[in-house]
């Protein structure tokens, strides 16, 4: 009998076993209490006479054996009620080993390791996720066989790091946070941050942690580095005013050629606004500009800067928004136009002076563009043309200066001198003059050349030679009628000189003296 009790309690603990856990607690407190009652009671029954007598009786001792048993299931029930919960958690804790490793293996340019440094200075990899294999190439099992592969294409420089990095782990247990260059299997160098805890098991040091591929960003960061560094050189070595000044017009920075061209040492602009580097009379329309920039984006100032000397310096400002050290601000590029201006005044009075030139001397200067379209001329070849002003000549063409019959003519030669870039010098047309007769020029075209040599229009030069013509006609036929004249004379004096050879020859014949001298050399 009392071994079919035990029998049904052994499958009361299986059953309670695998029972809800707030039903099995219950059972087990029942038991508990039940298990430690049974004692009491007959201690309890016996008065406190008599007790070893008593307890020797049957009654007795199954009371004592089943309190035995009984807390003997509690702890049956306890203990397989601790294996449950453990092997619950075993599987809890695979789960999420296995999700962080799925996690870890597609995590985007990310690396998920733990290293293991022991005693004997050796290294060893327990876990490394697969975004390795995409960072550098290499298979994530050939590094967890051999953690040297991994080592191997650190860049030399940053070992250093590394191991500076290991000797603070081991002695304070210090997180290492660093970025180092790594070389993948192309030889391509990458950057990478490295993130990981250590801690100490079995006097061996092991790293948690995860690397994530930073050559993008990195990159990006030189590339934005070398960019500021070449716009700091650049700002600080060219030879325009900089300055930056923030809304209301106080000077933020400027640049060494405002410092030496106005004479103002640092310090000194540090402490000043903008409106103070311009003479008092104009600060007017520098408020003006400062307040105008509250809502626009760019404009340009053309007043004169002054000099801590309170000379003045001749300037034009490209003034527009930005943005220093994370604030808005107001930027200033100002270029010193006194060299301009004398340059310009210069070369209006070198234009003027071969305006006048052109307009005194005695010819016709016109020029035009690769299509015979003019775009200037002189006095004298307007007023050979009977245009009032240079402005009805500029955009006319042949035809709307000459007759139809004449201008094919004046454009085939200006498309020959394009096309061949070669010039031509003292064509002779004749042209009919406004009282009908004919009047004659004297035409030389030459190619206008680009910086490359190329022809991209023509200048001509024509002088009137008219009266020349006529004198030299007039010198023609006076030449002319001096020949025929000579002729005539010629013609008599050989009469003359047959008369006298007759003359001659008579008087010999009747015996006297020959009264003409002759020449033969005067017949001929």
């Amino acid at each position: 009998m009392f071994v079919g009790y035990i029998r049904y309690m052994s499958y009361v603990v299986k059953y309670t076993a695998g029972a809800a856990p707030k039903f099995s607690s219950r059972l087990l407190a029942i038991l508990s209490c039940l298990g430690m009652g049974v004692p009491m009671n007959i201690f309890a029954a016996g008065n406190g006479e008599g007790v070893l007598d008593y307890l020797g009786t049957d009654t007795t001792i199954i009371s004592i054996l089943t309190s035995n048993v009984l807390l003997l299931l509690a702890i049956l029930i306890r203990l397989q009620q601790m294996r449950h919960d453990l092997s619950r958690k075993s599987n809890a804790l695979e789960q999420s080993k296995q999700h962080l490793q799925v996690v870890g293996d597609n995590l985007p340019s990310i690396t998920i390791f733990q290293l293991e440094r022991s005693h004997q200075n050796n290294f060893k990899f327990h876990y490394i996720s697969k975004g390795y294999q995409r960072v550098l190439g290499l298979d994530p099992n050939w590094v967890l066989q051999d953690a040297r592969i991994a080592l191997e294409h650190i860049y030399e420089a940053d070992i250093p790091a590394l191991k500076q990095a290991y000797r603070s782990a081991m002695k304070n247990l210090e997180p290492a946070d660093l970025e180092i260059r790594v070389l993948d299997v192309s030889g391509k160098l990458k950057w990478l941050r490295v993130s990981a805890v250590p801690h100490l098991e079995k006097n061996a040091l092991i790293w948690d942690g995860f690397m994530q591929d930073i050559s993008d960003s990195k990159n990006i960061e030189n590339a934005l580095s070398e960019e500021k560094h070449n716009l700091q050189n650049l700002f600080e070595t060219i030879d325009d005013f900089l300055l930056v000044c923030d809304m209301n017009g106080n000077l933020l920075h400027t640049n060494p050629s405002v410092r030496s061209r106005l004479e103002y040492p640092k310090e000194e602009l540090d402490e000043m606004s903008l409106f103070e580097l311009y003479p008092e009379n104009l600060r007017t329309e520098i408020y003006q500009i400062i307040a105008l920039m509250q809502s626009e984006q760019s404009t340009i100032c053309g007043l004169p800067l002054q000099m801590k000397t309170g000379d003045t310096i001749s300037a034009e400002m490209n003034i527009f928004q930005g943005s220093w050290k994370n604030q808005k601000a107001i930027f200033g590029v100002a270029r010193d136009t006194t060299h301009r201006r004398q340059t310009e005044t210069a070369l209006r009075e070198s234009q003027q002076m071969l305006q006048l030139i052109m307009d005194t001397i005695p010819l016709s200067v016109f020029w035009k563009d690769k299509d015979s379209i003019y775009l200037g001329g002189n006095k004298a070849f307007l007023q050979s043309c009977g245009i009032e002003s240079l402005n009805n000549l500029i955009g006319k063409n042949p035809y709307d200066l000459f007759d139809p019959s004449t201008a094919p003519g004046v454009i085939k030669r200006d498309q020959e001198v394009i096309a061949g870039n070669q010039p031509f010098f003292n064509l002779l047309q004749s042209h009919r003059l406004s009282d009908g007769s004919i009047g004659w020029r004297e035409i030389s075209k030459i190619p206008l050349q680009d910086e490359n040599g190329r022809a991209v229009g023509v200048l001509g030069v024509w002088r009137d030679v008219t009266e020349q013509n006529l004198a030299k006609e007039h010198l023609k036929r006076t030449l002319e009628d001096m020949e025929r004249f000579n002729q005539l004379m010629r013609v008599r004096e050989r009469r003359t000189l047959e008369l006298k050879a007759e003359v001659n020859h008579l008087l010999s014949e009747l015996d006297r003296k020959v009264k003409y001298q002759t020449t033969a050399d005067g017949l001929k």
